[in-house]
């Protein structure tokens, strides 16, 4: 099937099997927005990039501050992003003073503060899916970790699901279980997340295990699990795939607490999304 048909039927897919699961829970599916409410910023209608970085232990943790034109960078290239955003959106790379201090007029049109993160050393991508254990907040009840690659740049790229240079390899399957455990150990101290996509940079993926890396990014509103973007599993695994992360997903929404359901998360982030990509 054509990549743009399989993604499409890839999104449904995971629409239906979560409101299938919801039938079979009952959990109420609109909920599904609030599994991490409680790191929703409510004054700033977002999940600040500022917030979640502070969660992050110093060793994992790039350099983030307020984007200030008067303040140039000591070190190039940084990468200039909105305090909230998705898939890549609004995110700039700079690689000089002039293009550091060019960008106010890029803030001055977009009403979001931007933040500037220095650039991870690492020279390999990965993104860390997970679903917690909706009986044991210690465990997650899914994890997949896929590897990032960019074929036409090779340095500090943005990756994207929207960039066409961006494709992903399913990796999860050649870490023994001690090893994967080793990485759940780091990332489920970080923030009691319910669901999160975490992305990393390392020069190895066995350095993760040594706790070798740094984390570049958190995302917490509707992550998708990239392994279904994978080119080397089957169509029918991805199916499995879906079937078991919905089937989760659907459970941790029926053991969120009543009084963490009342914020109308999903509107203020369209809002700020709206923002960005204007």
């Amino acid at each position: 099937m054509p990549g743009n048909f399989v993604n499409t039927y890839l999104r449904v897919s995971l629409v239906f099997w979560y409101l299938w699961a919801c039938v079979r829970y009952r959990a109420l599916p609109w909920n599904y927005f609030q599994l991490n409410s409680s790191y929703f910023n409510k004054r700033k209608g977002i999940f600040s990039k500022l917030e979640m970085d502070r969660l992050i232990p110093e060793p994992f943790r790039l350099k983030q501050q307020y984007y200030d034109p008067d303040k140039l960078s000591e070190n190039y290239p940084v990468f200039i992003k909105p305090e909230w955003g998705q898939n890549s959106s609004g995110i700039v790379r700079v690689c000089n003073n002039q293009e550091y201090m060019a960008f106010q007029k890029v803030a001055e049109t977009i009403d979001l503060p931007f933040i500037v993160q220095s650039s991870a050393p690492g020279q390999k991508e990965f993104e860390i899916y997970y679903l917690r254990s909706s009986g044991n907040i210690d465990k997650y009840s899914f994890i997949s970790i896929t590897e990032v690659i960019n074929t036409c740049e090779k340095y500090h790229p943005i990756n994207s699901i929207h960039n066409p240079c961006t494709g992903y390899r399913e990796i999860t399957g050649s870490f023994s279980e001690k090893e994967i455990q080793a990485v759940w150990a780091i990332l489920k101290g970080i923030g009691e997340f319910r669901m999160a996509r975490v992305g990393l940079k390392a020069d190895d993926i066995k350095d993760i295990f040594k706790g070798e890396f740094h984390i570049v990014e958190i995302n917490l509103f509707l992550p998708m699990p990239l392994v279904l973007l994978a080119d080397n599993i089957s169509l029918d695994e991805k199916k499995r795939i879906i079937k078991k992360t919905m089937s989760d997903a659907a459970k941790l929404v029926k053991g969120i607490p009543r009084g963490e359901t009342g914020e109308r998360i999903f509107f203020q982030k369209m809002k700020a999304h709206y923002k960005v990509k204007q």
